[in-house]
């Protein structure tokens, strides 16, 4: 199953979202995926602490891999894209790319792939902490 998730995150990178090359600083982009998946709860009118309190499940991740491919420098708007690329019972496969669709330094509007990640996603009980099916709901276009 792959499921493009809505509208892109628009995020704009600010002087301290960079390192002391005046690149993004590495670590902000879970920052910034996190920020997107976010997003994709209140799309939902749905928010991390609902999920706990509503419905007593989390969604921690669980193991990820990253790629840097250009470097996002300050200025730079950056279009977050989410893929879900695989739904189990209890976990998702969750693609996210940055991609820079203006380049503040150059004035290009030509997008470029800017950092890209794999995240493993598991739903678990608040209280056991023990793995809990996805909810259907969660996943429905038109909530």
């Amino acid at each position: 199953m792959t499921q493009i998730v809505d509208t892109p995150f628009l995020f704009r990178v600010c002087y301290s979202d960079t390192d002391a090359a005046g690149f993004v600083y590495h670590a902000r982009y879970l920052e910034i995926f996190e920020r997107s998946r976010a997003q994709w709860l209140y799309q939902r009118d749905l928010s991390p602490s609902h999920l706990v309190n509503a419905f007593g499940i989390l969604l921690p991740v669980r193991e990820l891999s990253m790629k840097f491919h250009k470097p996002g420098r300050l200025d730079d708007l950056l279009s977050i894209d989410q893929l879900i690329e695989k739904r189990g019972r209890t976990q998702i496969t969750v693609q996210q790319t940055a991609t820079r669709i203006n380049n503040a330094a150059s004035g290009d509007c030509e997008p470029e792939l800017v950092a890209s990640a794999v995240l493993h996603i598991v739903c678990v009980d608040t209280q056991t902490l023990k793995p809990k099916g996805l909810p259907d709901w969660l996943f429905q276009i038109n909530p």
